[in-house]
C-alpha cells in the first residue's frame, strides 16, 4: 500500500491494509474526534482530544489501560525523577525523593520481608486510626529514637510507651521482665545495683498528699494517716510506724509516687551500719530506717525490708507483724 505526498489536507474514511483479507481488517478508524487503530478488527487503542485508551474505547483518566502492564524496571513520576516505583527480580522498591520508603522482596527462602525505611533514614512509621479512643496516631515508629507508641502516642518516651490498657491472653500468659523466658504469669527478674542514691522503684501509689498537705521528702519513709496524708514515720508509737508504709520518691506523691514494696537506695536516711542480709526497722529518728531495732519502752518494733549486697539498697517490703515493747 502507498500514498502520494502531498501539501495539502487529505480527507478521507477509515484507512483499511489492503493485503490483511483473511479474518476480521486491520485498519485505522476514523470517527468523529476520535481515532482507533484495530488490527484484527479490535479496538486496542483509542484517543480521543483528551484522554487516550488501550483496550478500552471509553477511557476514564488520560491514560487508561484496561489490562496488564509490563515494565522493565521503573515507573516515574514527571519532573521528579528520584520519585519512583523500581521493580527488580523478586523485589519492588517505592522510593520518594530518592529514599526508600518501602521495600518488598521474596527471598530465596522463607521468611520474606517487607521493610519500612530500608535505608535506615530518619522516617517515621505512622499509622492512623479514626481518631476514636486516645486519638491519632494508632501506631507512631520513632526513627530517630528507636521508640513506639500506641493509643496516641506521637512522641513517645520510652522504647514502647501505650495510652491505655495491655493484655497477656491465652492459655498461658507470661510476661517477663529482665527475662526472655518467664516462667510465672509475671517473671520479673531485678538488678538494683545501678540505683542513684535515694531513688528506687517497684510497686508504687500516687495517692494521698504530703504532711499536712504540704511535700513530701524523696528517700524518707512514711504513713499514711486517716485524713489521707503521708506523715513521717517513727518508731515511738503504733499510729506511727503500724499502718500503710511507703518511702517517697519525690516531693509531690500524686506525681512522683510513694513506694509501697521493691527496692531503694537509702541514702539520706539510714541510721547505722548497713550489712547485707540484714533487716531494717523504722527507726525512732522520724522519717528514718534503721539496721538497729528499737529498744525503748512504748517503741515499736517493725521489719521494713532486708539489706541487699548493694550498698545502701534494701528491698523494702513492709512486715504486717510489729511488736511493742514495755
Amino acid at each position: 500500500m502507498s500514498y502520494k505526498f502531498t501539501t495539502g489536507s487529505v480527507r478521507k474514511g477509515d484507512i483499511f491494509y489492503e493485503d490483511d483479507i483473511e479474518g476480521q481488517p486491520t485498519y485505522i478508524d476514523f470517527a468523529r474526534d476520535t481515532i482507533t487503530l484495530r488490527p484484527s478488527g479490535s479496538a486496542i487503542l483509542y484517543a480521543q482530544h483528551n484522554r487516550v485508551g488501550i483496550g478500552t474505547t471509553s477511557p476514564d483518566y488520560t491514560l487508561d489501560v484496561a489490562g496488564d502492564i509490563g515494565v522493565d524496571q521503573y515507573i516515574y513520576h514527571n519532573g521528579d525523577a528520584n520519585t519512583h516505583i523500581n521493580f527488580a527480580d523478586d523485589k519492588i522498591v517505592l522510593k520518594a525523593g530518592n529514599i526508600a520508603m518501602v521495600t518488598m522482596e521474596e527471598k530465596a527462602s522463607a521468611p520474606h520481608e517487607v521493610t519500612i525505611n530500608d535505608g535506615s533514614n530518619n522516617i517515621d512509621f505512622v499509622v492512623k486510626g479514626n481518631g476514636s479512643n486516645e486519638g491519632n496516631p494508632l501506631l507512631m515508629c520513632d526513627a530517630s529514637t528507636g521508640r513506639v507508641g500506641i493509643n496516641g502516642v506521637g512522641s513517645p518516651s520510652t522504647e514502647l510507651e501505650v495510652d491505655g490498657i495491655i493484655v497477656a491472653s491465652g492459655t498461658d500468659p507470661r510476661i517477663g521482665v529482665g527475662t526472655t523466658s518467664p516462667k510465672t504469669g509475671i517473671d520479673a527478674h531485678h538488678d538494683p545495683t545501678s540505683l542513684a542514691n535515694d531513688t528506687g522503684g517497684g510497686e508504687v501509689v500516687t495517692f494521698g498528699a504530703g504532711p499536712s498537705g504540704g511535700s513530701t521528702t524523696a528517700g524518707k519513709l512514711y504513713y499514711l494517716d486517716t485524713d489521707g496524708q503521708w506523715e513521717e514515720a517513727d518508731a515511738d508509737g503504733l499510729t506511727t510506724s503500724g499502718v500503710l508504709l511507703a518511702i517517697a520518691l519525690g516531693t509531690t506523691p500524686g506525681t512522683h509516687g510513694m513506694l509501697l514494696r521493691g527496692f531503694f537506695d537509702v541514702h539520706s536516711y539510714f541510721v547505722g551500719t548497713f550489712n547485707e542480709g540484714l533487716p531494717v526497722y523504722v527507726s525512732t529518728t522520724a522519717g528514718s530506717i534503721s539496721v538497729t531495732a528499737p529498744s525503748g519502752t512504748g517503741d515499736i518494733v517493725r521489719i521494713v525490708g532486708f539489706c541487699t549486697t548493694t550498698a545502701n539498697v534494701i528491698y523494702f517490703n513492709p512486715s504486717n507483724n510489729t511488736l511493742e515493747l514495755s
